[in-house]
């Protein structure tokens, strides 16, 4: 009887059925809204129809295709089966709303956070993709900073595998809405190996001892490497802002000249990675520096009626200069000549001048005494000779 009253005799009836409303020649790179819609149709057909009809086969359906960015209403088409006539459609029309979208590419970085058991440290994480594409309106897209993922380790020992979510950040922080990011997780590969984390860290100003050579002052120093690699336990290798150097003797050092200076760490557990020494190159400059010359003899130059005795019959300069001028200082540069000819005979505190054969590029700091005694005295008609200078310490006639 059903058979027959449904099948063989079928009546025509209507229907009413909520039909999903399906997005045509959508444009590319634009957002719709609302994303989702269902209508409401009411059908006229056989109960036979309805019975061998899937609800599937229904379509109905907006055409896009000249959608622009901005609000639309958009008519609304219903393509029934073969045996059925559409009645009516609720709504007839909708309204539309299209969004410009772009797509941006951004480059993800792991952030690790925490760390690995004692003894054991973490190679660099390999993000796969390196990159994603973020697409969104645009005002959207211009604020975003960076896309990464995070990273818990937690005293792990063995490496690390995992799809994680990409997190978007903006210049406020985590960004969350009107964006997709494509794809939305990136696969991380982190390889955990047994030994210490390495950290680079600068080499300390040298520490010198002892004076620089006579005649030269320090006046700079390069250090090369001036980082170095340092290995060791996190809790100590943390500690670490730079490594020092052992003492530099500058007393050993010329102009110019390179050392092998010892790096040393402040923790027995800190281990160097390559070289433990570097090279510090020292830059030297010239300095003028004072320099006693001692007991050097007068020389007098007197008449022959004269007897001239002097007190003290030596003295001492102290000159100023470079090295190089007063290593070629010689005797006949340092002879002060007191000429007594002119002088009565008396005792007389005379000034000692200065000598006439020293270069303009050295200076006279101090001439000691810097008063000699001259006792002139008439010689005998007997004793007369020719007027002589003598080099030799004073004592002359």
């Amino acid at each position: 009887m059903w058979i027959y009253v449904n099948l063989i005799i079928s009546p025509t009836i209507k229907r009413a059925l909520k039909i999903p409303v399906e997005y045509k020649n959508a444009p590319l790179l634009m957002r719709i809204t609302p994303e989702s819609l269902d209508a409401d149709v009411v059908l006229t057909g056989t109960r036979r129809n309805f019975i061998f009809t899937s609800k599937d086969s229904i379509q109905a359906s907006i055409d896009l295709y000249y959608l622009r960015p901005g609000p639309a209403k958009m008519q609304l088409r219903v393509s029934p089966p073969s045996g059925f006539m559409v009645d009516s459609v609720t709504p007839a029309q909708l309204d539309i709303h299209g969004e410009s979208l772009i797509r941006k590419e951004f480059e993800v970085t792991a952030e690790v956070k925490g760390q690995t058991s004692e003894g054991f440290i973490a190679d660099t994480p390999i993000v796969t993709p390196r990159k994603v594409v973020v697409e969104g309106p645009k005002e959207t897209i211009d604020k975003i900073v960076s896309c990464q993922v995070a990273v818990l380790f937690s005293d792990i020992k063995n490496s690390f595998s995992e799809s994680m979510k990409v997190t978007v950040f903006g210049p406020d922080g985590e960004m969350t809405d009107n964006f997709r990011v494509l794809p939305e997780k990136v696969n991380i590969d982190i390889t955990v190996k047994a030994g210490y984390p390495s950290k680079v860290i600068p080499v300390a100003t040298p520490q010198f001892i002892n004076k620089a050579p006579e005649g030269y002052k320090l006046e700079g120093f390069t250090i090369i490497p001036p980082e170095v690699t340092i290995s060791g336990p996190p809790r100590v290798i943390e500690q670490m802002s730079e490594i020092s150097l052992l003492p530099i003797d500058l007393e050993q050092l010329y102009p110019g000249a390179s050392i092998a200076a010892v790096l040393k760490p402040s923790f027995e557990s800190i281990k160097i990675v390559g070289s433990t020494t570097v090279s510090v190159i020292v830059s030297m400059s010239s300095a003028k520096i004072v320099r006693p010359f001692l007991g050097l003899p007068l020389t007098l130059k007197n008449s022959t009626q004269q007897h001239c005795i002097v007190s003290p019959s030596s003295c001492t300069l102290v000159l100023k200069g470079y090295v190089e001028d007063l290593n070629k200082v010689s005797s006949a540069d340092l002879a002060i000549l007191l000429d007594t000819r002119e002088m009565p005979t008396g005792s007389f505190s005379v000034l000692l001048p200065a000598p006439e054969g020293l270069s303009e590029r050295i200076e006279i700091v101090e001439i000691q005494p810097a008063k000699v005694n001259i006792e002139v005295s008439e010689l005998r008609k007997d004793t007369l000779a020719s007027p002589t200078i003598d080099p030799a310490p004073i004592s002359q006639e």
